[in-house]
């Protein structure tokens, strides 16, 4: 659990702003300076442990009476890993133009909306995950993953089992796994649309076996 004193500025910021879902933007406004490819030289002033991520998802700065609590964060340097395994999470999550120093782990989490945008994330472990609403992934850079226990070849973007009631929007996303799986969804089930336009690209295997989809699919670029 954290204290408030032990927090950075930007992280009390977050915290500040999550009972209310006001939106933190730790972007300088320089479009060169603000890509996420860089983000691994972003300094303190635009850094966040994603251990506060969590924390905040999870229930650790309750809402506010008359608020949708939620948390909103553009332009992070977000160290640590985002360890949502399991859990139940009530917020939605909204990440824009961040680098994540590793990956993503939703394995077996129910959660809320999940948007993820124009960011560099070296893997999203999303097996059997029930995400009730949209998983918006457009024009992020997702990288390998290592090997689990669920996928024995190196993976990018882990899906298999997984239930997403909303759309799974992947406009614009880069997804790479050269030599090992850059999208497993065997076991997919989409209740929403499938969009994958604008620049879409995948580098390495993508297997969508058994996949249903109850609404439209629309794709440029390579197909699964």
């Amino acid at each position: 659990m954290f204290s408030y004193d032990g927090l950075t500025s930007p992280e009390r910021e977050l915290w500040d702003a999550f009972p209310q879902g006001r939106r933190v933007d730790l972007r300088t406004g320089v479009a060169a300076d603000d890509r996420a490819a860089g983000g691994v030289r972003w300094g303190p002033g635009r850094t966040v442990r994603a251990a506060v991520v969590v924390a905040l998802l999870l229930g650790a700065n309750a809402a506010q009476p008359g608020a949708v609590a939620g948390l909103r964060l553009a332009g992070a340097r977000l160290t640590g890993r985002l360890d949502l395994a399991g859990a139940e999470v009530g917020h939605a999550l909204w990440l824009e133009d961040c680098w994540f120093e590793e990956a993503v782990d939703l394995l077996g989490a129910s959660t809320r909306t999940l948007v993820i945008t124009g960011s560099r994330i070296p893997g999203v472990e999303a097996y059997a995950a029930r995400i009730e609403g949209t998983l918006d992934l457009r024009r992020s850079e997702v990288e390998r993953l290592g090997s689990s226990p669920f996928n024995h070849v190196s993976t990018a973007l882990s899906l298999s089992d997984a239930r997403v009631t909303g759309g799974l929007l992947l406009d614009g996303a880069e997804i790479s796994a050269p030599g090992g799986w850059a999208v497993a969804a065997g076991g997919l089930v989409m209740e929403g649309g499938l969009t994958c336009r604008g620049g879409f690209a995948v580098r390495g295997k993508c297997g969508c076996r058994g996949r249903s989809c109850r609404a439209d699919c629309s794709c440029e670029g390579p197909s699964c």
